[in-house]
């Protein structure tokens, strides 16, 4: 049995989706219920914050792995409204959940990070982010407290000889993606995809390349980690090792709707699809997922296309 946190989050909606097809047991563990369209077999409601809640859910299910993907993906105006409540989820939600893996002696413990934390120090470096010559600094209240929560699973994992492993998600996109109340914007991907469908126009701050990763890949990734018998490391970026513009992404679209327009600007006042902080983030590397793990995407940017598209309209989306 695994258990996903978050699972009704677009995370853990691809993951859900792709442990069921291929047989697993899973329960999914969120405050809110998956989205209609979505069947899921075990979907649990519940806080990551509430320790008797956790304990149930352990208790009942007895999973023998876990994927934590909760999280409040907050932009600058909830961080200003809610910072107590935004580390509470992604700091202590995290030790909570870890304490419980740890007392039903759980034996993988994967944890859903961000590149987000890195920052300032992820914009404008010369080479692909590595997991250990680039050093994160956080700036939002979402990338420090996803960082904090890193250090405490390496620390408490060592302390208590548990075996959890990180995975640090690039910029994800694509399918199930949906305002669920914790994530407080859609990347902007997706947003335009749904602009085009719709016949609109979008209007973004010109923003360079970087590293996008359509959701079944991250989906994909992650199960690597999960799977893999003796991974050689405890933190793994999780990217596609390229990087794409969102010029590239509207000129696809472009082809496929001729309706659809969009361009860049300076102006914020008139950006229809903004990202969650300012700033590219430099495509990370992912030289240990794919050495260690034998990873590959499955998507590049042209096929993530075709597919989201066709399951935007298999959706009745936008």
């Amino acid at each position: 049995m695994i258990l996903v946190t978050g699972g009704s989050g677009f995370v853990g909606l691809n993951l859900a989706e792709q442990l069921l097809r291929r047989g697993d047991e899973v329960v999914l563990y969120d405050l809110s219920p998956p989205p209609p369209g979505f069947q899921a077999v075990n979907a649990i409601q519940g806080d990551v914050t509430d320790l008797q809640r956790l304990e149930q859910v352990f208790k009942e299910y007895s999973p023998d792995r876990v994927i934590h993907a909760a999280a409040i993906t907050a932009g600058p105006q909830r961080d200003a409204r809610e910072p107590r409540r935004i580390a509470e989820v992604n700091l202590i939600g995290t030790i909570n959940v870890l304490e419980a893996a740890r007392k039903h002696r759980v034996r993988r413990f994967v944890h859903a990070s961000t590149g987000a934390l890195y920052g300032a120090a992820g914009i404008g470096v010369a080479e692909p982010l590595d997991e250990e010559r680039h050093r994160p600094v956080p700036e939002s209240m979402y990338g420090i407290t996803k960082y904090a929560a890193e250090r405490a699973c390496l620390r408490l994992a060592a302390l208590w000889d548990m075996d959890v492993r990180i995975g640090r998600l690039a910029l994800a996109y694509g399918r199930w993606e949906h305002a669920s109340g914790v994530r407080d914007r859609l990347s902007p991907p997706t947003e335009i995809a749904r602009i085009a469908l719709a016949a609109g126009e979008a209007v973004f701050p010109p923003l360079g390349a970087t590293d996008y990763i359509y959701a079944p890949d991250v989906a994909r990734a992650l199960l690597a980690l999960l799977d893999a018998r003796a991974p050689s490391h405890r933190l793994y970026h999780l990217g596609t090792g390229t990087a794409w513009s969102l010029p590239q992404w509207c000129e696809l679209l472009a082809k496929r709707f001729p309706r659809f327009r969009w361009r860049e600007s300076d102006k914020h006042e008139e950006c229809n699809v903004t990202p969650l902080v300012p700033g590219t983030r430099t495509r990370f590397s992912n030289r240990r997922l794919v050495e260690d793990l034998g990873y590959a995407p499955q998507f590049t940017m042209a096929r993530a296309l075709e597919d989201f598209v066709a399951w935007l309209g298999a959706h009745h989306e936008p």
